[in-house]
């Protein structure tokens, strides 16, 4: 049904144009230069001491949820790490 809808429609036809070479690159547009880069402002020592600061923030906090994480497994007996060799069954 969904097909049929499509065709009735001529959706493919009309979406065709809208996927070729052309369009996808954009046509005759005007070019980029050097002048539409941005331009740096403000202390990037400041804005590198705030980024990393929250950079490290989630550091320690993945490393305590991971820190949680295994000590909540090994206490709850779900799994066996495995520290010595197995002792035999004889």
């Amino acid at each position: 049904m969904l097909v049929k809808h499509i065709v009735k429609q001529g959706l493919l036809l009309k979406n065709a144009g809208a996927l070729s070479r052309a369009a996808y690159h954009g046509g005759h547009g005007p070019h980029s230069t050097m002048n539409d880069l941005p331009v740096p402002a403000g202390d990037w020592k400041e804005q590198n001491s705030q980024k990393n600061a929250k950079y490290n923030a989630a550091l320690i906090t993945g490393i305590l949820v991971l820190a949680g994480t295994i000590g909540f497994v090994k206490s709850s007996g779900l799994i066996h790490f495995n520290y010595y060799v197995p002792k035999s069954l004889d």
